[in-house]
């Protein structure tokens, strides 16, 4: 797996004190402060639990309320948002890209790991198997190809993280794609795994986060067919993520115009992020910490 590279911050952060005192984040009715983030909805269980927390204790410590509810709109408006100064903090399911002259204007870390799972419901026959990449590229590209009884192919927007890190992984562009009836595409996560998880007849396969996997749906083994990540059909667990043996991954990120010109507020947000207790709220909610995994 591509060692993926991260932004470390170093600047020290000043509690806020007022809305008035610092660019970024306006005053609440009650006083209190507010940092606005929008983008992926498949961060939204690491970015609520985060958020959460990381509200009690700034209160507790500075005696002023922080105001976090970030909008899940995908990864491609979070991208925007930020550099169009709408927000302070993008979130993005996906590592920005290079040569995108929108996403060149924005600095970036890598919050955690995800892997990316391909799911169906817990009565299809696929369950007890697994799928390598030969198989998706077929079913998602060649007319006429399915998997047993599994006859229909699920895919996220254009835009969205997982799918541009589930076709990436799979070399699969955009105008490869299968758009008849049965490739329908879901604008979020939850959508998509809810569809999966009501078909009981087991006639679907999809993809979603590995954050996002629950006892609703079956995460599948996956072989990716590379000699340099083992052999055979890999479970999606985050240590084979970390391992780099399971071959469908991809970084949570998040981004902003510039570090330096954030609020003192969403700069301690970033800095709570990337602490100890901030990865270990990710791991508690499915994401995987590099920078946990590198310090044991």
């Amino acid at each position: 797996m591509k060692k993926l590279t991260k932004v470390v911050m170093s600047s020290a952060v000043v509690a806020a004190l007022g809305a008035s005192m610092a660019f970024g984040f306006t005053g609440c009715g009650n006083g209190g402060l507010e940092i606005t983030i929008e983008g992926s909805t498949s961060m939204e269980d690491v970015m609520n639990a985060l958020a959460e927390k990381f509200s009690e204790k700034y209160e507790e410590e500075n005696g002023v309320s922080v105001t976090i509810q970030p909008a899940y709109t995908g990864s491609g408006s979070g991208i925007t948002a930020a550099a169009e100064g709408r927000v302070e903090i993008g979130i993005s399911s996906r590592a920005l890209k290079t040569d995108d002259a929108v996403e060149k204007t924005l600095q970036s870390q890598v919050l955690c790991l995800d892997g990316i799972s391909v799911v169906v419901n817990k009565n299809a026959a696929l369950g007890q198997e697994g799928v390598s990449k030969t198989d998706l590229v077929n079913i998602y590209t060649v007319a006429g190809t399915n998997l047993g009884s599994v006859v229909a192919a699920l895919r996220r927007e254009s835009g969205s993280g997982t799918r541009d890190g589930f076709q990436s992984a799979l070399d699969i562009d955009d105008e490869d794609l299968i758009t008849s009836q049965g490739f329908d595409e879901f604008t979020s996560t939850g959508a998509l795994k809810t569809a999966i998880a009501d078909n009981d007849a087991g006639t679907m396969i999809g993809y979603i986060s590995m954050a996002s996997v629950d006892d609703t749906v079956v995460a599948l083994p996956y072989d990716d067919e590379d000699p340099d990540n083992g052999t055979g059909y890999i479970d999606a667990t985050p240590e084979n993520v970390v391992n780099g043996s399971y071959g469908l991954s991809r970084p949570f990120v998040i981004c902003y115009k510039n570090y330096d010109d954030l609020s003192d507020v969403a700069k301690e947000f970033i800095e709570f992020m990337m602490s100890e207790e901030g990865q270990k709220i990710c791991e508690e909610e499915g994401g995987i910490s590099e920078i946990l995994a590198e310090a044991k």
